[in-house]
């Protein structure tokens, strides 16, 4: 039986070359080959959404440099953006941007931005308001730790955690009653942080604590002292 002759790698390459060569009497090298030129000017001025996003994170950090006046004019061109991007995932860079500008105008699309139809955009919202602080992102973020989903409400417990003002202390108390085990101990790493104090991971403290109470010492051999050790 006869064997068909085998194309070395060596064969196959001058093969290839020799074809590119000949086209190039022909009008250059031809469509198929890989590396062919610059792309097609019909395309070039395409935004894709990784363009967009590194765009928006440039504009973030402009702003966080940039005046109050400047801020604001950066808050009114983001809103416009918002208000017509349909990619949630675009939506919560404009929202990180959001948060590095100051003004009544980024503060109203940022409580907006809690209530998008998209998690992670809601979930930004939590993030930037976390970084803004004071007492207004108290506020904010207990509406949100009061009424949205569990991914949501993490994010608004972490973002009490760094508000840096007392009414945050309140507004992690209802997470200290939820019935979820992960709110609970989230709640705690957020009074924690927010606190300076550590009464461990004993909820019934942190609650006192909430409640301006002087926490009470757990007994020895208790349930919840077990529980402290264990963690």
């Amino acid at each position: 039986m006869r064997r068909r002759p085998v194309l070395h790698l060596g064969g196959l390459l001058a093969l290839v070359l020799a074809t590119a060569g000949g086209c190039a009497h022909f009008g250059g090298v031809p469509s198929w080959w890989p590396f062919r030129g610059p792309r097609d000017p019909n395309t070039a001025n395409i935004v894709t959404p990784a363009d967009r996003i590194a765009e928006l994170r440039s504009t973030a950090e402009r702003a966080r440099r940039a005046t109050p006046e400047e801020q604001q004019r950066l808050a009114d061109e983001l809103g416009q953006s918002i208000r017509a991007e349909d990619d949630p995932l675009i939506r919560a860079e404009i929202v990180r941007a959001l948060g590095n500008c100051s003004g009544p105008k980024a503060d109203a699309l940022l409580r907006a931005a809690t209530e998008d139809p998209s998690r992670d955009v809601r979930m930004a919202a939590c993030r930037a308001w976390g970084e803004r602080g004071g007492v207004d992102a108290a506020a904010v973020l207990s509406q949100v730790l009061a009424g949205d989903d569990a991914d949501v409400r993490l994010a608004a417990i972490e973002a009490l955690g760094q508000c840096r003002d007392p009414a945050a202390v309140a507004a992690l108390g209802p997470a200290l009653e939820d019935r979820d085990p992960a709110m609970q101990y989230r709640a705690v790493l957020a009074l924690k942080d927010l606190t300076g104090e550590d009464f461990g991971n004993d909820v019934n403290r942190w609650r006192q604590y909430v409640q301006g109470e002087v926490p009470a010492e757990t007994p020895p051999g208790s349930v919840a002292e077990r529980l402290r050790r264990i963690f």
